[in-house]
C-alpha cells in the first residue's frame, strides 16, 4: 500500500474472480487498482494490463523474443500512481484522481495506430489494391501498424511502398515517427506511451527534435497529437 497525502492506493491481482485469463503465456488474474481516501474507497480496472490483452499484443509479442510480465505492468501502474498523486490539484479527491487516471493513462501509440490503419485503408483503395484494404479491414486490427508495415515492406513493390510513406508523410497520423521516436527513444517495459509521458516537457522536446532530424518530411506531427489531446479532455 503506497501513502502519499490523504490518499492511498494499491495496484493489485483481482482473485475473487472465478477464472485466470491469459496474459501473454502466463495464467493470471485481472489487474486492479484500489483508491482509498478516508472511508471513501473506489477500484478501477488497470487499463495497461487490459491494452497489453488485445490481439495486436498477445499475438506479436508471444512470437518474439521480447517478454513482458505480469510485474511490468504493475510496475508501470504504479508510476502513473505515484504522478497522480504528487499533483497538489487532486487534493484527497478519488473521483478526480480516477478522472485523471482515465485521460493520463491512455496510449498514444494505440490512438494512432488505429487512425493510420484507416488511412492505409484509403490508401490501397485508392490505389486500386482491394485486396490490402480488405485484410486490413479484417484482420488488420489484430496486428501493430508497425508489424502490417513491415510485411508491406516485403509484399508491396518497392515504388508502391515508398508511395505509402510519402502519402503517409502528407495525410496520415504520425503514427511512424511516434513509434520510431518511442522505440529509440523511451525506455519503457511495455510498448505504450501514455499521455502523462507526452505531457513531460523534455519528452516533448525530445520527440520535436527526433522529428526534424530523422522525419523532416513531417509537418509539426506534435500539432496533430496536441490536437488529440484536447479531444481526449472533452
Amino acid at each position: 500500500m503506497v501513502k502519499t497525502k490523504k490518499i492511498t492506493y494499491k495496484v493489485f491481482l483481482f482473485e475473487r474472480v472465478k477464472k485466470k485469463v491469459i496474459f501473454f503465456d502466463t495464467e493470471t488474474y485481472p489487474l486492479q487498482i484500489r483508491i482509498t481516501a478516508g472511508v471513501r474507497t473506489l477500484y478501477m480496472k488497470s487499463y495497461f494490463f487490459n491494452l497489453l490483452q488485445q490481439n495486436r499484443y498477445q499475438r506479436e509479442i508471444t512470437g518474439s523474443n521480447q517478454k513482458i510480465s505480469i510485474d511490468d505492468v504493475i510496475v508501470f501502474e504504479q508510476k502513473l500512481m505515484d504522478y497522480l498523486l504528487s499533483n497538489e490539484d487532486n487534493g484527497d479527491s478519488p473521483d478526480l484522481v480516477r478522472q485523471q487516471y482515465h485521460f493520463l493513462s491512455r496510449d498514444l501509440l494505440q490512438e494512432l495506430d488505429d487512425a493510420f490503419k484507416t488511412f492505409m485503408i484509403d490508401f490501397f483503395i485508392g490505389n486500386n489494391l482491394p485486396a490490402y484494404a480488405l485484410f486490413l479491414k479484417n484482420d488488420g486490427w489484430n496486428y501493430t501498424s508497425e508489424f502490417i508495415l513491415k510485411n508491406l515492406e516485403q509484399s508491396l513493390q518497392p515504388a508502391m511502398f515508398k508511395q505509402l510513406l510519402q502519402s503517409a508523410a502528407e495525410k496520415a497520423p504520425p503514427y511512424i515517427p511516434l513509434i520510431k521516436f518511442f522505440q529509440e527513444k523511451i525506455n519503457a517495459p511495455i510498448p505504450v506511451l501514455p499521455v502523462y509521458f507526452w505531457q513531460q516537457e523534455a519528452v516533448f522536446h525530445s520527440f520535436v527534435r527526433f522529428v526534424n532530424t530523422h522525419y523532416p518530411e513531417y509537418n509539426n506531427p506534435e500539432k496533430y497529437i496536441n490536437c488529440l489531446l484536447k479531444q481526449f479532455s472533452k
